[in-house]
């Protein structure tokens, strides 16, 4: 079993901390596993252009890797190889990192297991070149993960998108979560050692992200220390409103009904519903889909006026002519 450990903080601080105390965890439960721990605040990590690059050339029957070259690619291999992922990020300004982000947004969606499996079915029946046997399947293998969140506020709303931003890592490589953890209030803990549930926590943390990897995934439980969540999915407290009684978790995009029963809120989310959130296969494919209809609805708009499209993308292009004019 390979288990990494990934930091987006500073070294030696409460990120790192708790994910070494984490990885000794799960060192105490598998003495042979190979164990890396990585601290990315050092590294080179460039933001995503939105060229689409790497999807067109998955569709041209090529690999679908990212044409910017930086320290990017040492921690994507890193966690291909990974079966087990702990990885924690200090919240700044109610979420985590950018850093964090960046790697999300060139990784994440290059290993969405529904469009990869979507253009391979193509080459399969032949409408898109290339052999579906070359796409390295290692690639789309199971992994389990635990997030750690880490801020210094004891105001828990001011770390309020730190575990539920760090979801968009994992889900569209369908890894399985087995715990998140809000470590706010470091402010007043002061360190990590002086908390030693905290660290016993961390501990847990580690041991049952490793046994979740050999486990069956209906059979893995979620580690709860700090509460199960409303959602069943994601176990994040965040709703979407509209003003019905319908309501919507925004991390994994599934629909629950609300209900007041004296001073608590309900939140029922059906079976049904959990199927299809953004971490399973058919949540994914649901959105595969979408995203490959946009063509044959936006290229006949574009066709139909281009004469117009290019007299207002001749003011965007010279924009500073114009604006001056």
């Amino acid at each position: 079993m390979k288990i990494l450990g990934l930091s987006f903080g500073k070294k030696n601080a409460n990120c790192d901390i708790l994910t070494k105390e984490a990885l000794y965890g799960a060192r105490e439960a598998y003495p042979d596993a190979e164990i890396k721990f990585i601290n990315t605040q050092r590294l080179n990590i460039g933001r995503c252009i939105g060229c689409g690059a790497c999807s067109t050339a998955l569709e041209k029957g090529k690999d679908n890797n990212c044409i910017i070259k930086d320290d990017f690619q040492m921690l994507e291999n890193e966690v291909r190889a990974a079966d087990a992922i702990i990885l924690a990020a200090p919240v700044y300004v109610l979420q985590p990192v950018g850093q964090f982000k960046d790697f999300v947004d060139r990784f994440s969606c290059r290993h969405d297991v529904s469009a990869i499996n979507w253009v391979l079915d193509k080459r399969r029946s032949g409408e898109m070149p290339g052999d579906p046997d070359e796409f390295p399947q290692e690639r789309l293998k199971r992994r389990t993960v635990s997030y750690i969140s880490v801020g210094g506020a004891s105001t828990e709303n001011w770390t309020s998108m730190g575990t539920a931003s760090l979801h968009l890592f994992g889900f569209p490589a369908m890894m399985q979560v087995v715990a998140n953890y809000n470590a706010y209030s470091m402010g007043t803990v002061a360190n990590p050692y002086l908390d030693d549930e905290l660290i016993e926590r961390m501990h847990e943390i580690g041991k049952r992200t490793a046994a979740a990897f050999e486990m069956n995934p209906e059979d893995v439980e979620f580690y709860a220390p700090q509460g199960t969540g409303t959602c069943p999915v994601c176990h994040q407290n965040l709703l979407t409103v509209n003003g019905t009684t319908t309501v919507e978790c925004p991390i994994c995009g599934i629909e629950g009904k609300i209900a007041i029963n004296g001073d608590k809120l309900e939140v029922t989310f059906s079976e049904e519903q959990q199927a299809r959130a953004r971490g399973t296969f058919k949540g994914l494919r649901e959105h595969t889909t979408e995203i490959q209809g946009f063509g044959a609805i936006c290229a006949p708009k574009i066709m139909a006026n281009k004469e117009l499209l290019d007299e207002k993308m001749d003011r965007i292009k010279n924009f500073e002519k114009y604006i001056e004019a």
